[in-house]
């Protein structure tokens, strides 16, 4: 044969089946751009001179290797629906004396003329968008880093070493399709039907095990570092349900269907039921591939958002104050001395500060039991569920925090401020040392930080300094458990986030480095300010890829809804030709499209809202690790996404369903 035969044969394949290729091509364009794009930015040694962006860049090389992984994977998907098409084609050319060999031949030219498009256009897109992205970042972390340029060799190499993998194996899988099938079965591969399913026993009660396994670990679990573990396994769970239940119950529903005459026995019904369940097998994955992808769009576009819209509310959460002093296992007799010459530094320095709170706490972390209270070296604020945090305080201290005038007569009477939690008893039990609960009071400010949203949380106020000295000293003696005291010194400013860096660094050098403070002093100091920034640049990093793999993700639900949408057409084209033709009116067509969009297509959506709903506790509590307590904030976020969602979705649906009806459509005869 001619050797300009094969690549201009591939032109000509390519070009009939333009309206598959096309949309294959647009996809990996944007695969490879979105690659291209992350690669870069996780490539630019020129963002690690500026605050926060080396983390920054950590996260991004994440989801360079997530879109990496999700491009393998989907991409492989959407050309087994162009493959599947195109097999009456190759049969075809078996039976007119192609070998076999020539038709790979043809297939390597068309991979070729596939991967070269779609990396040039990629690149160039991903090398002209560059700059919006890292525009789009450096706003959402709030850096003035300067733009790097958008050529990265680096990432250009990377780009086409993955994708030319990536065309390289779906050029070999479709080999292996043609090799392994005979003519006939080629002929008759895009309209092969299967046999009737079985809705599988089994498969239904894995899928509701799993599923409402997935369900109850999400609204049971409560320790947040042990919802970390969970929530994967939940994930997972949820996951394998779905396609259990998608693959078994379907089949059942749409059995039941059948068997109803009154529903059945309608031309749009009939129609619809019967083609649905004779390939349902197909069907089910793909709806659970939607169900499945939708969901990732939900929980991540609204969880990433709310965490970035949130931001004010976390740092408020977790630094109170503008400024924070903590001072470490400070002596008790030394505190007022420690408070005078901070105050004299500040004074110095023209600093007036406002909504002072000064106090000394200890916090011991304990096993709760009822009113009792034990230590457990085993036991962590984190991982265990019945773990309570118990902070002494000293009545004057409280009195002066609360503005209240309590009293206590003797070391062995106390107060209870329950931040969290309860304590059904008057009294309270610290090991063998049991204290008479004299009130409990009402709800303080106390600004002490985050950690005391993470487990139940108690302050016990006891008389003086000796009181908390006696369990300090007991717990000492029984484990050498030695918890650090705390000298809280904390206030706000009068000025701007600059105003609060600068007052940071003239306490930190004043009381921490110069070695002009009356005693030694050991700890730490940090400002909302300085937390804002650290904040916008890990949520800022954390939005900016959840917007690009949400896009990622809905582009993938797009193309799998269209070619589900054609791929369906072109089987039920002939059925819908025989059914007009025996006197099915193109409004009954149209009714039929109706029907399977209102009964099946939908069901994914509905699945996806499902998932997400019951997803909801264990985000919440996952999100208070990150300092977001804003749980009402949170359920607007995700009520909002699936809103907006659900709109997208249905636009997309009836676009394609146009497309499914132009194709199934014969013109009626005259």
């Amino acid at each position: 044969m001619n050797k300009i035969f094969y690549p201009k044969l591939a032109l000509q394949n390519i070009g009939k089946n333009a309206r598959n290729y096309i949309s294959y091509m647009i996809t990996c364009v944007i695969t490879i751009a979105m690659f291209y794009i992350m690669s870069a930015l996780t490539c630019s040694a020129q963002l690690d001179h500026y605050y926060g962006m080396n983390e920054v860049r950590i996260f991004l090389g994440y989801g360079q290797w997530i879109i990496g992984i999700f491009a393998f994977i989907f991409l492989f998907y959407t050309h087994s629906f162009i493959i599947k098409r195109r097999k009456k084609e190759f049969g075809l050319y078996n039976i007119l004396g192609m070998e076999k060999r020539h038709i790979a031949v043809v297939l390597l030219y068309e991979t070729l003329y596939c991967a070269l498009i779609s990396l040039i256009l990629g690149l160039i897109f991903g090398i002209i968008l560059y700059q919006a992205a890292q525009l789009l970042l450096i706003k959402l972390v709030q850096t003035q880093a300067a733009l790097s340029l958008p050529f990265s060799g680096q990432a250009i190499i990377l780009t086409l070493i993955l994708f030319g993998i990536i065309f390289f194996l779906t050029y070999l899988s479709t080999l292996r399709q043609i090799q392994v099938s005979s003519p006939i079965e080629l002929l008759r591969g895009s309209q092969a039907g299967e046999k009737e399913p079985k809705a599988r026993i089994i498969l239904v009660i894995l899928g509701v095990l799993c599923l409402g396994g997935g369900y109850y670990i999400s609204i049971t679990a409560t320790s947040p570092l042990e919802t970390v573990g969970l929530f994967f396994l939940a994930v997972i769970m949820v996951i394998v349900g779905t396609y259990c239940l998608f693959t078994s119950i379907t089949i059942a529903v749409l059995k039941l269907l059948r068997k109803s005459k009154a529903y059945y026995y309608k031309p749009n019904h009939f129609t619809f039921v019967s083609g649905m369940l004779y390939r349902m097998k197909q069907n089910a994955v793909g709806l659970a591939n939607i169900c499945v992808l939708s969901t990732m769009v939900l929980v991540m576009m609204s969880t990433s958002l709310m965490l970035y819209v949130s931001i004010d509310d976390q740092v408020h959460t977790s630094y109170p104050r503008d400024i924070e002093l903590d001072i470490y296992r400070p002596e008790p007799e030394k505190i007022p001395e420690i408070k005078d010459y901070v105050n004299a530094v500040l004074e110095q320095n023209q600093v007036t500060p406002q909504n002072v709170q000064c106090f000394y706490e200890t916090g011991l972390v304990l096993v709760q039991d009822g009113s009792r209270f034990y230590y457990s070296d085993n036991s962590s604020v984190y991982t265990d569920t019945n773990i309570a945090v118990v902070n002494l305080m000293t009545l004057d201290d409280f009195n002066r925090l609360a503005g209240t005038g309590y009293t206590l007569d003797n070391a062995e009477d106390v107060y209870i401020y329950a931040y969290s939690g309860s304590i059904d008893s008057t009294d309270i039990t610290i090991e063998d040392m049991t204290f008479h609960i004299k009130g409990f009071t009402e709800a303080v400010d106390i600004a002490d930080g985050p950690s005391k949203n993470l487990s139940d949380t108690f302050y016990m106020i006891v008389k003086d300094m000796d009181a908390i000295n006696t369990i300090m000293d007991a717990l000492f003696a029984e484990y050498m458990y030695s918890p650090v005291p705390v000298l809280f010194y904390m206030f706000d400013v009068d000025g701007d986030s600059q105003l609060q860096l600068d007052v940071q660094k003239i306490l930190l050098d004043a009381v921490f480095e110069d070695g002009n403070a009356p005693v030694d002093i050991q700890g730490s100091i940090s400002s909302s300010a300085e937390a804002a920034s650290s904040y916008y640049t890990l949520y800022g990093g954390l939005l900016f890829i959840g917007i690009f793999l949400g896009i990622l993700f809905m582009m993938a639900t797009v193309l799998i809804i269209y070619y589900k949408q054609i791929t369906e057409g072109y089987e039920d084209q002939f059925r819908f030709e025989i059914m007009q033709n025996v006197g099915m009116s193109r409004r009954e067509v149209k009714g039929t499209i109706r029907t399977q969009v209102l009964s099946v297509f939908y069901l994914p959506l509905g699945m996806a809202c499902v998932h997400t709903a019951f997803a909801f506790p264990i985000i919440a509590r996952l999100l208070t690790l990150l300092n977001m307590t804003n749980t009402t904030l949170l359920l607007w976020g995700m009520a909002i996404t699936i809103i907006i969602f659900t709109i997208f979705y249905t636009i997309i649906y009836a676009l394609t369903a146009q497309i499914y009806y132009k194709i199934v459509s014969v013109k009626s005869r005259e």
